[in-house]
């Protein structure tokens, strides 16, 4: 329904441009045209992020569903606390788009999912300084604080990659 009125929006404008005097319209459509263009864009991250979001629902109920009676008591709650953490940074609209590079913050420094379940969890400076050495999947980094905060977790690296959705 949103693209739908999206596509009518678009059409709108750019037939509302085309009726304005040549002689006064800017080149390359103005500002009708710039509207568009940043409604397209608006719709298109609205699109990724009911996507991510849709992503983590599975990634959560899949975490969820797993056995944990391997786990000693202790990392069993741990676990379920990182999961309620993953369910409020999934459910109160706070999911970031990841980027084209796996990372753990986006450009703006906004944490993706692992990265603010780190933040979350009392490792808050450990997604900054992952991405500042390292622009890879988090099953591809070697690093001691990293193997520790997911041994500590109560999660496996596997499933960290799954939260980070890692291509």
């Amino acid at each position: 329904m949103k693209l739908f009125i999206t596509a009518s929006l678009l059409v709108v404008l750019i037939g509302t441009s085309c009726q304005h005097d040549s002689a006064t319209a800017q080149p390359g459509g103005g500002t009708y045209a710039t509207a568009a263009s940043q409604t397209i864009e608006a719709a298109d991250v609205a699109d990724e992020s009911v996507r991510e979001a849709a992503r983590l629902a599975y990634a959560e109920e899949v975490l969820r569903r797993k056995s944990t009676r391997q786990l000693p008591s202790h990392l069993r709650r741990r676990r379920y606390q990182a999961l309620k953490v993953l369910h409020k940074y999934r459910t109160t609209g706070q999911v970031v788009v990841p980027a084209a590079a796996p990372g753990l913050l986006d450009p703006q420094g906004r944490p993706a999912a692992l990265g603010y379940l780190m933040q979350q969890t009392g490792r808050p400076e450990l997604p900054e300084q992952l991405n500042r050495h390292y622009h890879a999947p988090i099953s591809a980094i070697d690093d001691a604080s990293l193997r520790h905060w997911v041994r500590m977790s109560g999660l496996t690296m596997e499933e960290c990659a799954m939260i980070q959705g890692a291509r």
